[in-house]
């Protein structure tokens, strides 16, 4: 018995030294600047707006006396950067872009700040100072048209045309069915570029506490969107250099945690809360390649949500398809709020 136990001792002792090689290799190998971009309470030059006490990046395109169209991004804890391609909508109406509270470029802020309570209010203080009254046009991404559902759902008589790009889920079937494809591109491959990823935040300096985990959550994210198992872009889709900012890791994990009980149960029925209530028009763009959440998951989950809801599937684009097909997603855009 005693035989074993030192077999097993040397054995174990063996593996604690190899980690610690291993770890030490890995960490030499990686060292190098790594930089992540200054938030706006970094940079003063940067284009921000602080609304009853909530700072936010921020900037607008076009005449102030135009219809407003707010621009909302997808993630949680992605940036507006991505979908620049929307200011060409500023000849006719006046475009809004705000990156929301702890992702992107503004301000980092406590977690528990964050939840989807706190964005939808958040969206309304976006929607009150520029709309000065008026409804306005609401466009989300992704998590961005999830977000954009709840608060048409809670404040119906503030929007005008509604816009929603592929959301992730709206119900709890259609969030069961996201996790399910969640995890299938994962494989050696991806989860090799993630060490490596993890290993690179180490050597990340700054400028904030949150910097490191903000790095892995980018970079990460990035290697995994753009993975040809996800079958969310078209073939052979890569991401463009300016594709994001800075990605805001404490934001998404505090938003994913919120739906959660303290029994680990999902309940996400809150985005579409009074939806009923509004019977203005809706425009769902979907995109051809995304065999994730593109026609098929929209049709089988989300459509019926709706009251009065027109579907325009982007030819030749994935889930990226303001970036990989603007010339069609803001053609249809352009024409459904223009009626």
């Amino acid at each position: 018995m005693k035989r074993v136990l030192k077999i097993l001792g040397k054995f174990l002792l063996g593996f604690v030294i190899l980690d610690i090689v291993v770890f030490v290799v890995l960490y030499l190998a990686t060292i190098g600047t790594y930089e992540v971009a200054q938030t706006v309470a970094q940079d003063a030059s940067l284009p921000s707006i602080t609304l009853e006490g909530v700072t936010f990046h921020a900037e607008t395109f076009g005449e102030a006396s135009n219809p407003v169209v707010i621009v909302v991004h997808g993630g949680p804890g992605g940036d507006y950067r991505y979908l620049l391609n929307l200011q060409e909508l500023s000849d006719e109406f006046y475009v809004v872009f705000y990156d929301q509270r702890g992702s992107g470029l503004s301000p980092r802020v406590d977690p528990s700040e964050i939840t989807l309570d706190s964005s939808i209010e958040d969206l309304n203080r976006i929607v009150e100072h520029f709309g000065q009254g008026r409804p306005v046009n609401l466009v989300g991404h992704s998590w961005g048209a999830m977000l954009v559902t709840a608060y048409t759902g809670r404040y119906p008589d503030k929007v005008d045309h509604l816009v929603v790009a592929e959301p992730g889920f709206l119900t709890n079937e259609a969030y069961a069915d996201f996790q399910r494809h969640f995890l299938e591109p994962y494989d050696l491959s991806l989860m090799a570029q993630a060490t490596w990823i993890w290993f690179e935040s180490l050597h990340v300096q700054g400028p904030d506490e949150y910097a490191r985990d903000d790095y892995l959550l980018g970079r990460a994210a990035k290697a995994w969107y753009y993975s040809p198992k996800n079958g969310y872009n078209c073939p052979g889709a890569q991401p463009s250099d300016d594709f994001a900012w800075r990605a805001g890791a404490s934001s998404q994990e505090a938003l994913f945690n919120g739906v959660r009980d303290a029994n680990g149960s999902v309940d996400v029925s809150i985005l579409t809360e009074g939806l009923e209530n509004f019977t203005g028009p809706v425009l769902m763009i979907v995109s051809e390649c995304n065999r994730w959440v593109g026609l098929e998951h929209q049709r089988r989950y989300h459509l019926g949500l709706y009251s009065d809801i027109e579907l325009v599937v982007i030819p030749n684009a994935g889930h990226d398809m303001f970036g990989e097909n603007p010339q069609d997603s803001i053609a249809a855009v352009r024409d459904f709020l223009g009626r």
